[in-house]
């Protein structure tokens, strides 16, 4: 029985067709879209996120270690304050909680004062680009790297946090991250049929096109990669190239250019690149990866050929990375550029371009197959 079938969803003023696939108990890779930078947390994707063992762990962890006796500044609490808690009962003298989204601020105040802790923590609704402390504070903790590591605005929000909020050498949870990319090969990821959104995704989708009020090229992620280390052995085909670095506790420059290489470590067909993150939450720990490790962040699909380009061992993709801040000073636009060199014939020049609220849609052939 075939997997894969064309369904409807809706967007602003029209419905619009979608490759939909059935969800099976151990699916092949299928997509989800990349949901944290609008932001859409639903309860599916906050208990994703509570289900994380090694995110939990090294969160929990940093937390218990710098909260002690400090004031401290919770950017993107969610609804079950998790961190913003996690500070008070380590001892934290005051946290301010910030949360963006009203519904999950409420939640968050009304289970803050359940577990009796709203003496000490004040949740701020809003923006923390848009709110006043009334002095600043000595640690900051935050849960807003995204699928890529600055999608979700961390490199936006967390300098103006070190120029506004935060004390002048100030702690910052977490350390650092950098976007991470690696050949893929889609047709031997997905058993060789297209994935697709399983019926249940719908509902983001839609709410995605409708905060930006169109519908558009939006990220893919691709689920299923991390938890099968037979599938990554089959469909990445180089090893890893890191961008994007964010340096949370240094000089904290969110937009610029960055070149690297991939080199193909086994022969393939390469339709795109499979972008990830690593994230080390404290300076002397091992980096959490999303693209081989079982996690809630998921990698990004960035596709590059539709049919694939036959390659071999040896074969080279250089490419140039551009992060520029899109015109809501917070979320970042990505372009990459580059050319695949292999030993035979001339280099081939390809190109993938992902904005936040970009105007384009089935702009490429993979978002015309996705959206028939």
């Amino acid at each position: 029985m075939a997997r894969s079938f064309v369904a409807e969803i809706d967007s602003p003023a029209h419905k619009v067709p979608v490759r939909a696939c059935v969800f099976e108990s151990n699916p092949p890779v299928w997509l989800f879209p990349s949901v944290g930078e609008y932001p859409l947390y639903g309860d599916f994707a906050y208990g994703q996120m509570l289900k994380d063992e090694l995110r939990m762990n090294r969160y929990s962890e940093a937390v218990r270690r710098y909260a002690p006796g400090r004031t401290v500044l919770d950017i993107g609490t969610g609804q079950d304050a998790v961190w913003a808690l996690a500070a008070a009962r380590a001892g934290a003298r005051h946290v301010w909680a910030v949360e963006v989204i009203p519904k999950s601020a409420r939640i968050a105040r009304k289970t803050i004062e359940q577990a009796g802790y709203a003496d000490r923590i004040t949740v701020l609704e809003g923006l923390s680009t848009d709110i006043e402390l009334p002095e600043p504070v000595d640690v900051c903790v935050s849960e807003i790297i995204g699928t890529l590591g600055g999608s979700e605005g961390a490199g936006a929000v967390l300098r103006d946090a070190r120029r506004r909020l935060v004390k002048p050498g100030g702690m910052f949870i977490p350390h650092r991250s950098v976007t991470t990319a690696v050949a893929f090969d889609l047709g031997s990821a997905s058993a060789g049929e297209p994935p697709g959104f399983p019926l249940f995704t719908f509902r983001y989708v839609e709410e995605v096109f409708s905060s930006v009020g169109r519908p558009f090229d939006l990220r893919v992620c691709l689920v299923g990669l991390q938890d099968s280390p037979e599938t990554q052995e089959r469909s990445y085909l180089s090893g890893t190239a890191e961008v994007e670095p964010l340096e949370f506790n240094g000089d904290l420059r969110p937009e610029g250019v960055d070149r690297a290489e991939v080199t193909f470590t086994r022969p393939g067909r390469f339709h795109g690149l499979a972008l990830g993150m690593r994230l080390w939450v404290t300076e002397d720990d091992e980096p959490l990866d999303s693209l081989v490790q079982p996690s809630s962040w998921t990698p990004v699909y960035a596709p590059l050929s539709e049919a694939g380009l036959p390659v071999r061992s040896g074969d080279r993709f250089a490419f140039e990375f551009t992060t520029t801040m899109s015109d809501d000073g917070v979320h970042p636009d990505y372009a990459l550029t580059g050319k695949l060199h292999r030993d035979a014939g001339p280099a081939v020049p390809l190109r993938w371009r992902s904005g936040h609220h970009q105007d384009g849609f089935r702009t490429t052939p993979f978002y015309r197959s996705l959206f028939p």
